[in-house]
């Protein structure tokens, strides 16, 4: 997260509005994402897919469906969150809840 106030504040934003239809929130100024770029060295746009993502592998783990995941986060099909989701993490959905559900 950075700790710009109006960065930070687009963030939170960004993140409380995650499956609505709202889901990719007002447009953000120039230097909100400069901001962005300096303190996470992330585009926003790369940051918010990072953080679908991370949203994602928790969900998983806490033994959510793929296809709830998928709902919750705003992805209108699930072959699309899983090529999103096995992309960023290296493994499918499905993959990554079964390794999670063996750990001890």
């Amino acid at each position: 997260m950075p700790t710009d106030p109006l960065a930070r504040g687009a963030a939170i934003d960004y993140l409380r509005r995650i499956g609505t239809s709202g889901g990719s929130g007002p447009d953000v100024p120039a230097a909100v994402h400069r901001t962005f770029r300096e303190q996470t060295g992330m585009s926003f746009s790369r940051w918010r897919y990072a953080a679908r993502m991370r949203i994602a592998r928790d969900m998983l783990a806490g033994f959510a469906k793929p296809s709830a995941v998928a709902r919750r986060l705003g992805y209108a099909h699930l072959p699309t969150f899983s090529s999103a989701f096995t992309r960023f993490h290296g493994l499918s959905p499905r993959d990554y809840q079964e390794r999670e559900t063996r750990r001890p």
